[in-house]
């Protein structure tokens, strides 16, 4: 598998009111340093799903507004649903290259909650752009970044890490 990019990923009205809880006071964030690949700074995190420890496969209570999209992405075993919230950088600058699962067979996806100049950047030199309601999806072991953003406040996105 490559990186494939779903623009309209959700029905809108589905996708506004994702959006709007995303966007507003619906969701509770919780600060994250940022330590990965050299790169240094920090980010708002939301753990809607980890079947990791110390979480074993407790769900958010806002865990119910991804069930469609991951039926739509084929999903059969969740290892996990995270936001992360972004905020507004001075220069545009990497999160960190990293991969979400190291061992073959998961799959990870990245809804893009709001539009903005940033984005994701793949090692192979590929950079898909945030643009709201757009899905990314890729081999979980495939080598990327996030992208910080320079035009808007936040940078929010959700990314699931599945198994079909």
């Amino acid at each position: 598998m490559g990186v494939e990019v779903i623009d309209n990923f959700l029905p809108e009205e589905e996708f506004k009111s994702i959006q709007s809880s995303m966007m507003n006071s619906f969701i509770p964030w919780y600060y994250n340093e940022c330590l990965r690949g050299g790169s240094s700074g920090y980010q708002f995190t939301h753990m809607f799903y980890d079947e990791r420890p110390p979480h074993h496969g407790a769900a958010s209570s806002h865990f119910k507004m991804y069930e469609s999209s991951l039926i739509k992405l084929g999903a059969k075993h969740l290892h996990r649903i995270k936001a992360n919230l972004n905020p507004k950088t001075l220069f545009k600058r990497d999160t960190g290259y990293h991969t979400d699962h190291d061992d073959e067979g998961w799959t990870s996806a990245v809804l893009y909650v709001n539009t903005n100049n940033g984005g994701t950047k793949f090692r192979s030199g590929k950079f898909v752009k945030s643009v709201e309601n757009r899905m990314v999806v890729f081999d979980s072991n495939l080598v990327h970044a996030g992208m910080t953003c320079t035009n808007e406040n936040t940078r929010v996105l959700v990314n699931f890490i599945y198994k079909k």
